[in-house]
């Protein structure tokens, strides 16, 4: 790995940090805010319905501005706006201005996946392997951000944790500015069939592939805004494992965010797996093998409780994240250099812009049903997403799609 590509990594490591932070720091800080603002916890997790839509439906334009601009200059943009809107949350006076903070969030945060992972796909030679280490960026802010969340809230205030983590993200922006980054593709868009005959068009595959992952998009959204408030519910009491034998109330909300953390930063591994995989397999059979494993978890999430209940959503976690660095190598695969980036901006608008439409059906389900419904109805959209990638593997099979 030389200099350039380990600045893109270092850039765009910092930039999916914070593109995912935000979207699991305000679930877990609700616990708080709710609380603060009067509100039932599904109407403030509501607030966030902005947040999650900009974070998807903006990605278009911010990929097309990526490929024909800078993607540099586009993901520093992304951290200073990122700190704008953390710094209307703070200021907040209420419902809606909280919500307008969030909504500037998501506007910004939709820089990341077009731009950043396009910059990766064309820049990084192990394009497998350093999409498996930008997702453990990801992953980092996904875990670290119910800790962070809890720790703030607990002890300086939820609002004072919005200023903190804006303010960092500043720092970043402006640290980062001075990098010099060379956006020159590495590999060639052309690609040629071992005949040496052109190869067939990709369009279609990659129609299928939007598809599959809006479905994809809808079930990770829906366990992200669910799973803090499903876990005060449902793992009453956690035992630390300690020779002292102190166990923890877990119905508490610093707890409650602690054990969310973890089964977030054990999604690393698979991000570290899925990585190694992308480089070594064929994509579209990695892609469904980690499915298929996903699936299971996801309806015992719904009937389990307690400890059983956190071992597997470590284990669904690990499946539903490391299959990342795979369905991104899938979405390079099938689309050239010049339009990578605007590639990536239309998967993430179906992925996020559709996908923050289940915060709206995870409110109805908790109100009108019971929370473990939730699990249920996601089981089922992931049932139909693996339909499409048994159908993308008959339909492509004549078809290679590797990495490299």
């Amino acid at each position: 790995m030389n200099q350039n590509e380990k600045r893109i990594l270092t850039l765009c490591g910092i930039g999916h940090f914070y593109a995912h932070f935000y979207m699991l720091f305000f679930p877990s800080a609700a616990l708080w805010i709710f609380k603060d603002l009067r509100l039932g916890l599904p109407e403030t997790l509501n607030l966030g319905f902005c947040m999650y839509l900009l974070f998807g439906i903006v990605a278009l334009p911010m990929g097309y501005l990526g490929d024909s601009w800078s993607n540099k200059k586009m993901l520093i943009l992304m951290l200073v706006g990122m700190g704008a809107g953390s710094a209307v949350c703070t200021l907040s006076a209420g419902p809606l201005s909280l919500a307008v903070g969030l909504g500037l969030i998501g506007f910004f945060a939709s820089i990341y996946h077009p731009v950043g992972i396009g910059l990766i796909s064309k820049c990084c030679s192990n394009r497998g392997r350093a999409l498996g280490n930008n997702g453990v960026w990801g992953n980092l802010g996904i875990g670290l951000a119910p800790l962070l969340a809890g720790a703030s809230a607990y002890t300086v205030g939820w609002r004072a944790g919005f200023a903190i983590f804006g303010v960092i993200a500043l720092l970043f922006g402006m640290a980062m500015s001075r990098a010099e980054i060379d956006e020159t593709p590495v590999t060639s868009s052309a690609r040629n069939d071992s005949d040496g005959k052109p190869e067939p068009n990709l369009l279609p595959y990659f129609v299928l592939m939007l598809a599959c992952m809006m479905l994809l998009g809808f079930c990770y959204r829906g366990t992200v805004v669910s799973i803090p408030a499903y876990f005060e519910q449902n793992i009453r009491t956690f035992s630390l494992a300690a020779s002292s034998g102190v166990r923890l109330n877990a119905s508490q909300s610093l707890v409650t965010t602690l054990l969310v953390s973890m089964v977030y930063l054990f999604g690393i591994f698979g991000q570290i797996t899925g990585g190694r995989l992308a480089d070594a397999l064929d994509l579209r059979y990695a892609y469904l093998f980690f499915h298929l494993l996903s699936l299971p978890c996801m309806v015992l999430m719904g009937l389990l409780t307690e400890l059983p209940l956190l071992i597997v959503s470590m284990i669904y976690v690990f499946f539903a994240l490391g299959m990342q660095p795979i369905e991104n190598s899938l979405v390079a695969r099938l689309t050239p250099n010049h339009l990578r980036s605007l590639a990536y901006g239309l998967k993430f608008v179906f992925v996020l812009g559709m996908g923050s439409f289940s915060v709206k059906l995870v409110k109805w389900i908790m109100i009108h049903h019971s929370a473990n419904r939730v699990y249920f109805v996601q089981a089922g959209i992931l049932s139909a997403a693996i339909a499409i990638i048994l159908l993308i593997c008959v339909l492509s099979r004549r078809v290679s799609l590797r990495n490299g």
